[in-house]
C-alpha cells in the first residue's frame, strides 16, 4: 500500500454499521441490502438527484457460499453518478463479484466487467475499474489498478 490514507472519522459509524449488517445477515444465509446503503458507507458526496438515481437501482442480492464467503449481484440499467468532488461513478448493468465477511471486516471484490468505475474528466472521461473495497474497524480502502490511484480513509 503506497497511498497515503486520509482521515475521515465521519465514515467510521456507517462503515462499522455496514460490516455488522453484512456479517449478521450472512450468518442467516442469503440476504439483500439496498445499493444506496452500500454507497452511504463509502462516503460519496452526491447531490439529492444523484442519491435518487442510486435508490432506483434497488437491492444487492448476497448469496452465502461458506461461513464467510459469498457472491453479490445487482442488475439494472447502467447509471452514471456525478459526485460533488468532480468524479463520476459508473455502475454497470450487472454489478457483482465475491465478498468476504467477518464480524470486524468486509471485502467486496468485483468481477471483471461487473465492477464500479471511478472516472475523472480531463478533456475526456478517464475511467478505472474498482478492483475491490476493503473495510474494517480502522479504515476503508478502495483498490484501483496501480497503487498510486488507490483511495484510503482512516477513522
Amino acid at each position: 500500500m503506497l497511498v497515503e490514507c486520509v482521515a475521515r472519522p465521519e465514515l467510521k459509524a456507517p462503515v462499522l454499521s455496514l460490516i455488522q449488517k453484512v456479517s449478521t445477515a450472512h450468518a442467516g444465509g442469503d440476504f439483500k441490502i439496498a445499493l444506496v446503503d452500500l454507497f452511504t458507507a463509502f462516503g460519496l458526496t452526491l447531490e439529492a438527484s444523484e442519491w435518487a438515481k442510486l435508490r432506483s437501482r434497488g437491492e444487492v442480492l448476497f448469496t452465502a457460499r461458506t461461513a464467510s464467503l459469498g457472491a453479490f449481484i445487482n442488475q439494472e440499467k447502467p447509471q452514471e453518478l456525478k459526485t460533488e468532488d468532480g468524479l463520476t461513478i459508473i455502475i454497470p448493468g450487472s454489478l457483482g463479484g465475491e465478498y468476504v465477511t467477518t464480524p470486524t471486516s468486509l471485502t467486496l471484490k468485483f468481477t471483471e466487467g461487473s465492477a464500479l468505475r471511478g472516472c475523472k474528466r480531463v478533456f475526456v472521461l478517464i475511467c478505472q475499474d474498482i478492483i475491490k473495497i476493503d473495510a474494517d474497524e480502522h479504515k476503508l480502502y478502495i483498490d484501483l489498478p496501480g497503487e498510486k490511484y488507490d483511495l484510503c480513509f482512516v477513522f
